[in-house]
């Protein structure tokens, strides 16, 4: 159900005031393969510093920031969301729960 909700979605809007990594955002990303949807992230998420260089970054406690992000989300042009969503995209493919576990083993 999840899966299939991150792939109708145009835009995820997370809006952590404090928590370590989102899987949701990554997983948002892992659906998106088709549809380049677009991320707007906390600050204050941990999948802020591995996901930023695609997200829009913003500060929970600023709505009126927010509120922007929405609208910028919703009117990014198709070659904006296809290059934010390539770079995520990368560090998503390559940093698998595989990976994670093949290095900690």
């Amino acid at each position: 159900d999840v899966a299939a909700l991150c792939f109708l979605a145009d835009v995820m809007m997370i809006t952590s005031l404090r928590e370590g990594m989102n899987a949701n955002a990554f997983e948002y990303v892992a659906c998106q393969q088709r549809n380049r949807g677009v991320l707007i992230l906390s600050e204050f998420a941990g999948s802020a510093q591995t996901l930023g260089s695609g997200a829009i970054l913003v500060n929970p406690f600023n709505t009126d920031a927010m509120a922007l992000a929405l609208y910028e989300a919703l009117h990014m042009p198709e070659a904006d969301r296809e290059e934010r969503h390539h770079n995520m995209n990368e560090y998503v493919q390559r940093f698998t729960l595989q990976y994670w576990s093949d290095d900690f083993s």
